[in-house]
C-alpha cells in the first residue's frame, strides 16, 4: 500500500488538507495518549507496504502525520490554532473546542473489487461518548465500528482539565458534526453522540473501502461549561429602606435589625438544591417566623416554617432550590434579629459577625458575611480578657466514629471564633465556627485527637492556652455476633433396618464446625465424628428417636449447639410375620356330594388363605 497525493477538480480545500496531512504536512500531530483498545494485529508502515488481508480499522504504526493510529481521537480549541492534541488540560469556561475522530480502513485496497468486496467495510459507525456529569477532568472516548471489521468495534479516548482547578462538564453543540475526507464535506446526524452516525468513503451509507485514501474524518464540536455562583450578605435596621443596606451597622441592646441574602447563578451550569446556611454569632436572637424566600417562584415572598430556625434561634437553615443560569438565577433570604444586652463584664464595643454559607447541591460552599457593632457597659476598669481551651469530649461508636464537642472559655474581651480540630490519623483538619465535629476514621486504632481554639481578643486573632484540648482515643469496628445452630436432621430408611441421618446447621462470623454426636436411641454408644452424615443398622425391629449434637468452634471456645426440635426424628421398622405351615394328615377320602353348601364353605376357606398371604407383606415407616 503507497501513500500518494491524487488530485481532481472535485477536491474541496478541505479534502486537500486531508491528502497533504498524509504527505508532509502534520495536520494533525502525534496524538500521545494511550488510552485505546482493544488489543488488535497491527502493520507497521512503509512505503508500498501491503493492506490486511481483512477489514480492520486504525491499525498501522508509523503513518506519516499520523503515527499510531489505534490514538485517533483528539481535540484542539477553537482560539487556540489548527493543531490538534490529547490530552486538552487548559479547558475555560465558554470555550468551543473541536474533536476528530480518524478513520481508516486498513483492508488492502485489492480486495475493494474481489467478489463480494471483502475489504469494504459495512454499516461503518462513529460513535463519540461524551461525559454526563460534572468534574474536574473529564474522558469522552470514540468508537468506530463495522459489521464485518475484526475486531468489530475500536476505542480511543482523549481526556480533558480544566485551567483554574473548576469543575465543569462538557456539552455536545447540536448540527455540528461534520463527514471529511475523500472529497465529502457533509453534516453528519447529531446520533454521533448517542447511538452512533453511519459514515461512508462517497456518501454516508456505511461503506468504506480499504486503503489510506479512502479515510475519513469526523468531527464536532463541544462546549464547556463551568458552575459559577455568588453569595452577598448585608444589614439594616428594620424598617429601613432599600437604600440602607449595608455591610457594618452600628447598633445597641433591644434593636431588631435585618439581614439580607442574596445568591446568584452566574456560570453556565443550573444549580440543583441550594442550601444557605446563616451561622448567627452569640448575642443576637433570630426573630421566629421572619425568615422569608424571594424569588421567581415566590415574588411576592415565602415565609418559611418554624423549623427553619435551629440550634435555639442562633442558625438559620434553608433550601432555596433550583436556579438556571439565565437572569432568573437570583435569589434573596431575609430574616430578623434582636440585639441582646450586652453582659455586666463587656466593657468595650462587640463586633458581631454573622457569617452565612451557600452549597449547591454536587459543589463547594461559598461564603460572606455582614457584622454590626454593640457598645459595651462603659465599666469603670477594664478586665483583663480570660480565654482557655478547657477539655475535649470525644464519643466513639462501633463503626468508628468518633463525636468531639471542644470546651472553652471566653469573656471579659474575649469571644470565641473558631476551632481546628486534628484527628491524628494523616487526613485533612476540620475548622469550622462550630465547638462540635464528628470524623471517620477508616482502620482500628489509637489516635491522638487535639483542638486549636482561635479567640477575639480585643478584636485581635489569639489562640485560647490550655494542655486540656487533647485526647486520645481508641476506635474499633463492632465483631459481628458468631452464629452457630443446629438446623435440620434428616433420616432416610433402607432395608434391613439401616438409616441414614444427616444433618444441617449453620456456622458463621468466628463459629466452626468442630464434631457431631449422633445418639441411635437404642443405648448403643453415640457415634462421634467431624462428618455431617452417617449410616447405622439397628439389631432389631421397634421405634428410635434419634438426635443429633453439635459442637462448634466459637472464636477459640469450643460450644455445644443448643438443642432444637428440627435436630430429634423417630424412625420406625417392623419385621414380616412368619408363616404357619400345616402338619401332615391322612389323605382325605373321596368327599361326599354335599351339594351347594359345600361350595360356599371351599370358597369361605380360599377367602381366608388369601388374607393371609395380604398379611405376609412387610412395611416399615419413618417418623417425623
Amino acid at each position: 500500500m503507497k501513500l500518494s497525493m491524487r488530485f481532481s477538480k472535485r477536491v474541496t480545500l478541505l479534502g486537500l488538507g486531508v491528502v497533504m496531512a498524509l504527505t508532509a504536512i502534520a495536520v494533525i500531530p502525534n496524538m500521545t495518549k494511550a488510552s485505546f483498545g482493544p488489543g488488535r494485529e497491527t502493520k507497521a508502515y512503509t512505503d508500498g507496504v501491503a493492506g490486511f488481508d481483512h477489514v480492520t480499522f486504525n491499525s498501522f504504526t508509523g503513518v506519516p502525520g499520523i503515527s499510531d493510529e489505534r490514538q485517533f481521537f483528539s481535540g484542539k480549541y477553537d482560539n487556540g490554532g489548527t493543531a490538534y492534541g490529547d490530552p486538552m488540560a487548559d479547558v475555560r469556561n465558554g470555550d468551543t473546542m473541536t474533536l476528530i475522530v480518524y478513520v481508516h480502513n486498513g483492508a488492502d485496497a485489492s480486495l475493494n473489487d474481489k467478489t463480494g468486496n471483502p475489504g469494504v467495510a459495512t454499516n461503518t459507525k462513529v460513535r463519540v461518548a461524551l461525559p454526563t456529569t460534572v468534574a474536574k477532568t473529564q474522558q469522552a472516548t470514540a468508537y468506530v465500528s463495522a459489521d464485518n471489521a475484526q475486531p468489530k468495534e475500536v476505542y480511543d479516548t482523549i481526556d480533558f482539565g480544566s485551567a483554574n482547578g473548576a469543575m465543569f462538564g462538557l456539552e455536545y453543540v447540536p448540527g455540528s458534526a461534520k463527514l471529511t475526507g475523500n472529497y465529502l464535506n457533509t453534516p453528519l446526524s447529531d446520533s454521533v453522540v448517542t447511538t452512533g452516525a453511519a459514515v461512508g468513503t462517497n456518501a454516508l451509507d456505511g461503506k468504506v473501502k480499504g486503503c489510506f485514501k479512502e479515510m475519513v474524518y469526523v468531527t464536532l464540536q463541544v462546549k464547556v461549561k463551568m458552575p459559577d455562583y455568588s453569595l452577598n450578605k448585608q444589614v439594616r435596621m428594620k424598617g429601613q429602606t432599600s437604600a440602607d443596606w449595608t455591610e457594618t451597622k452600628d447598633v445597641k441592646a433591644g434593636d431588631t435589625t435585618q439581614w439580607m441574602l442574596t445568591f446568584k447563578n452566574t456560570g453556565q451550569t443550573p444549580l440543583t438544591s441550594v442550601s444557605l446556611v446563616d451561622q448567627v454569632p452569640a448575642g443576637m436572637t433570630v426573630v421566629p417566623g421572619s425568615v422569608k424566600l424571594i424569588n421567581g417562584n415566590y415574588p411576592s415572598g415565602y415565609v418559611y416554617p418554624a423549623s427553619a430556625v435551629q440550634e435555639n434561634g442562633r442558625t438559620v437553615n434553608v433550601n432555596i432550590g433550583n436556579y438556571n443560569a439565565d437572569a432568573a438565577g437570583i435569589a434573596y433570604v431575609l430574616y430578623d434579629t434582636t440585639i441582646d444586652t450586652p453582659g455586666k463584664d463587656v466593657c468595650t464595643t462587640q463586633k458581631l459577625v454573622n457569617k452565612a454559607f451557600a452549597t449547591p447541591q454536587g459543589f463547594g460552599a461559598i461564603w460572606d458575611d455582614a457584622s454590626v457593632n454593640v457598645p459595651g457597659n462603659n465599666c469603670t476598669t477594664n478586665p483583663t480578657p480570660s480565654y482557655s481551651c478547657d477539655g475535649l469530649d470525644v464519643t466513639v461508636s462501633d463503626s468508628r466514629k468518633a463525636e468531639v464537642t471542644v470546651k472553652y472559655t471566653a469573656k471579659d474581651g474575649a469571644t470565641y471564633k473558631s476551632t481546628t480540630f486534628t484527628w491524628g490519623d494523616n487526613t485533612a483538619d476540620t475548622t469550622g465556627t462550630d465547638t462540635k465535629a464528628s470524623h471517620q476514621y477508616a482502620a482500628d486504632g489509637t489516635y491522638n485527637v487535639t483542638a486549636k481554639v482561635l479567640m477575639s481578643v480585643n478584636g485581635t486573632d489569639k489562640y485560647a492556652e490550655g494542655g486540656n484540648c487533647s485526647k486520645q482515643v481508641t476506635v474499633k469496628a463492632a465483631k459481628p455476633t458468631p452464629t452457630y445452630t443446629c438446623d435440620l436432621l434428616t433420616l432416610t430408611a433402607g432395608t434391613n433396618r439401616k438409616v441414614t441421618a444427616k444433618v444441617d446447621y449453620t456456622g458463621k462470623d468466628g463459629a466452626k464446625l468442630k464434631m457431631v454426636t449422633y445418639n441411635w436411641g437404642d443405648n448403643s454408644t453415640p457415634l462421634v465424628t467431624d462428618k455431617t452424615s452417617a449410616d447405622y443398622t439397628y439389631a432389631k425391629d421397634g421405634t428410635y428417636s434419634v438426635n443429633v449434637k453439635l459442637l462448634f468452634n466459637v472464636d477459640g471456645t469450643d460450644k455445644y449447639a443448643p438443642d432444637t426440635a428440627n435436630c430429634v426424628k423417630s424412625v420406625t421398622y417392623t419385621s414380616p410375620a412368619t408363616p404357619v405351615t400345616p402338619a401332615p394328615t391322612t389323605p382325605a377320602k373321596a368327599l361326599p356330594d354335599t351339594g351347594a353348601g359345600s361350595v360356599i364353605g371351599l370358597f369361605g376357606l380360599v377367602s381366608v388363605l388369601s388374607a393371609l398371604a395380604y398379611r405376609l407383606v412387610l412395611g416399615h415407616r419413618v417418623n417425623g
